[in-house]
């Protein structure tokens, strides 16, 4: 008898126009179960849903009473999965990634040509979001870790070794010239054959697992909230001596980008300043801050120092830009990193 693959998804706001694709592709490709965990949605979402689940038998809905946030949403829809006896594998993706035709078909087959003993718990493979995702394949292809996860001791991704390259990065997209020639990219992995490649974390749209793997890592940290939740639950992996696979074959198309991709030519520090919201700059910076302490500082001095280059060059913008109250809420989001001081904020409004 075939292993059983379940798909865990989690939705909030008003996104059905947005879920419907992705359970619908999900259910052509061939997989057992939609496991929907709905994060306290708008009631049009959920009656949109509802009326889904009594036509559909393959999909199970999880209805939340407050929004938990992506970490939250998260750990719910595993754990029902993982609790399923009749669940073997889990196939995770947002709300709004899209699975390209065969993309499950292509992660099946990456599964079985990976050979190592017990793999079941020390590998997880990840579909590729080809609209996306650029930086891991150009890791996988030069073998690089950094590109993904950081240098070790940078602050937010920021070195100061770094820096003369960023600037020409950035260059680049001021003068709509793409710094990474993603054609070039693909041509080079097909001709040489390579299907997958190692890159050290990965977001939860894509990834896929066999379940006992959360017998190794547990579930994602709720207290995160959002964002960074997903690379410091499966940094796990990567510390315990696992892997992660890319499998660039197995596709995703993302049907909506996310606040911090849609201006491609801005640098980060103008992204912190100038786009999302409050709360999804306070969370993207504090969560990112503490993983790096947990995590990837070696050298405290080297650290601070760029700390201190990055709040510099920050505060000058924020003066050009008149975006001094923001820039004060960052000094908070990096501070609460440092301190440890994680979970749910207020400031009014209303948030993923």
């Amino acid at each position: 008898m075939r292993e059983k693959i379940f798909v865990v998804t989690v939705t909030y706001g008003d996104r059905f126009y947005l879920l419907k694709q992705v359970i619908e592709a999900c259910l052509s490709e061939g997989v057992d179960k939609v496991i929907v965990v709905d994060n306290n949605s708008t009631e049009n979402s959920k009656q949109q849903l509802k009326a889904l689940n009594k036509t559909e038998g393959r999909l199970k809905v999880i209805y939340l009473d407050e929004n938990t946030g992506s970490a939250g949403g998260y750990k719910k829809g595993l754990e029902e999965a993982y609790n399923n006896p009749n669940c073997d594998y889990i196939w995770l993706l947002d709300d709004d990634n899209v699975p390209l035709r065969g993309a499950l078909e292509s992660l099946l087959l990456c599964w079985k040509k990976i050979n190592l003993n017990n793999k079941e718990k020390k590998i997880v493979l990840l579909s590729w979001r080809k609209n996306k995702e650029f930086l891991q394949i150009v890791s996988i292809i030069k073998r690089d870790l950094t590109l993904i996860l950081g240098k070790e001791n940078s602050f937010l991704g920021f070195h100061l070794i770094q820096f003369p390259n960023k600037v020409v990065r950035l260059i680049k997209r001021i003068s709509s010239r793409d710094d990474i020639n993603l054609e070039k990219c693909l041509t080079y992995l097909q001709n040489n054959n390579i299907e997958y490649g190692v890159i050290p974390v990965a977001p939860y749209g894509g990834l896929f697992m066999h379940k006992s793997m959360i017998e190794n890592i547990g579930y994602p940290n709720d207290s995160f909230f959002t964002y960074a939740d997903d690379h410091e639950w499966t940094y796990r992996i990567t510390k315990l001596g696992g892997k992660i696979y890319l499998c660039w074959k197995s596709q995703i198309e993302d049907i909506e980008m996310s606040w911090h991709m849609k201006n491609k030519r801005l640098s980060g520090f103008n992204t912190y300043l100038m786009d999302g919201s409050d709360l999804r700059v306070y969370y993207s910076i504090r969560n990112r801050v503490y993983f790096e302490n947990k995590n990837l500082v070696s050298n405290v001095i080297i650290y601070s120092l760029n700390k201190h280059v990055f709040l510099f060059i920050l505060r000058i913008l924020s003066l050009i830009l008149s975006k001094g109250e923001r820039f004060k809420f960052i000094k908070k989001a990096i501070k609460d990193g440092l301190n440890s001081k994680l979970g749910v904020i207020s400031i009014g409004g209303s948030e993923k």
